[in-house]
């Protein structure tokens, strides 16, 4: 199978960078502009089989946007939503700095294992979407098109390049990263391409 993971278009919460985490912000200007662009390249450069999305209004507009050329229905898909940052979705990482210090310390030394206060674990968020990519690749051969959030392209990334470092990888808004999937050899071609 080959899979194209896109991370939604830009938001208000991306321009101002405040971590958006589960909290449902619509795309701005700038990420409509993204998903067409998005679109256009896809059209002249892949033959998509299936869309799928997370539910949130930011990725389930940009798949809207992208599948509209296709004539495909995007399926939603909870378990692709972003990772949950809990208390601290709304904040910028300088108001996380100087506001929870210690558990955002916490969190960067243990990322994988420690839960944001009301949110969840790296490992939490690899779980359940490292699931839902399992269970496309058992439905899909060909060429399918996922569209979600900066932290689940990382923790696909993680999982196949058997890494624990998820900030190795620069996954902009509105980008594509291209990965071909087979039993016998997983091949990633592109990380955060933009067009």
């Amino acid at each position: 199978m080959r899979l194209i993971l896109i991370r939604h278009g830009e938001t208000p919460w991306n321009a101002s960078q405040r971590y958006q985490g589960q909290t449902d912000i619509p795309l701005n200007d700038r990420g409509r502009e993204q998903a067409a662009r998005l679109a256009d390249y896809l059209l002249e450069n892949e033959a998509l089989q299936a869309i799928y999305c997370s539910d949130l209004s930011r990725a389930a507009a940009t798949a809207d946007i992208v599948a509209r050329p296709f004539n495909i229905r995007p399926i939603p898909d909870t378990r692709l939503r972003e990772f949950c940052f809990g208390i601290w979705e709304g904040l910028t990482f300088n108001e996380i700095w100087e506001g929870c210090r210690e558990d955002f310390e916490k969190w960067f030394n243990n990322f994988e294992e420690f839960c944001i206060p009301q949110g969840e674990s790296f490992t939490d968020l690899s779980e359940r979407s490292l699931q839902a990519i399992k269970d496309i690749e058992a439905r899909h051969s060909g060429t399918v098109a996922v569209v979600t959030h900066g932290g689940v392209i990382k923790a696909v990334l993680c999982s196949l390049q058997h890494s624990t470092d998820p900030w190795q990888d620069t996954v902009p808004p509105g980008s594509l990263t291209i990965i071909e999937l087979s039993p016998q050899h997983t091949e990633i071609h592109a990380v955060g391409l933009t067009v």
